[in-house]
């Protein structure tokens, strides 16, 4: 397999771009609780405009994980072919060293940053789950939905629109977590042990939306057409 570099380089350079402007990070204030956040967020029209922009500029990039998996797992052809696994794991590697670079770039603009230690440290704190030192449990309605949301979202990356998947992601953020490969970048750089607890959302959560995809498709397929 040839790799491709430009490829590789491009997926680095949306994944930096949406961890810097869009999730960003939180600044700690004074007293040392968490403060503003410097990204545009995932929510509303901010978002739809952002993650627009980014595949615009960035064309040809996935950017975030999810839409590497559902890519991957659209078709049963996919499934067996090596040089497009391997390719799959090259573009969600990628996607997190854009993710840590922009890290260290936010980390050289601002003095103040309340980081993944001072967030684990306050839930701890405070009796509740942390992403991060949470380990990952199977939940079928979780799952369930997962699936549910990759048939959807299958569907909606066939339509040729370049709004219609950030729409659809802004409105599916409550079901699926899309900063899954920044969150992998926070864990790396600050080598807290907790890897395998971020790891396996990243990695399983993926599958499930490519599942619900491939399954999508398959019922798309079979659906009886209108008889001429």
């Amino acid at each position: 397999m040839e790799l491709n570099v430009k490829k590789m380089m491009t997926e680095m350079g949306g994944a930096f771009a949406v961890t810097w402007l869009i999730f960003g990070v939180t600044l700690k204030t004074d007293a040392g609780l968490p403060g503003d956040a410097t990204g545009m967020g995932l929510a509303g029209i901010m978002g739809v405009v952002g993650l627009t922009v980014a595949w615009m500029a960035f064309k040809g990039a996935d950017i975030l994980p999810q839409i590497t998996w559902m890519k991957q797992m659209s078709s049963t052809d996919n499934l067996s072919d090596t040089d497009a696994w391997m390719n799959t794991g090259i573009t969600l590697a990628m996607q997190i060293v854009g993710g840590i670079v922009a890290y260290v770039l936010l980390s050289q603009m601002h003095d103040s940053i309340f980081g993944y230690a001072d967030a684990a440290a306050l839930h701890s704190a405070m009796g509740t789950d942390f992403w991060g030192t949470t380990a990952w449990e199977f939940n079928m309605g979780a799952t369930l939905g997962l699936i549910a949301a990759g048939a959807v979202l299958g569907q909606v990356m066939a339509v040729d629109s370049r709004w219609a998947m950030p729409v659809a992601i802004v409105m599916m953020t409550s079901i699926v977590n899309f900063e899954s490969a920044t969150q992998m970048a926070s864990v790396l750089m600050n080598e807290a042990g907790d890897t395998v607890n971020v790891a396996l959302p990243w990695l399983l959560d993926g599958v499930f939306l490519g599942a619900g995809t491939l399954l999508g498709n398959i019922i798309n397929e079979n659906i009886p057409g209108e008889e001429e």
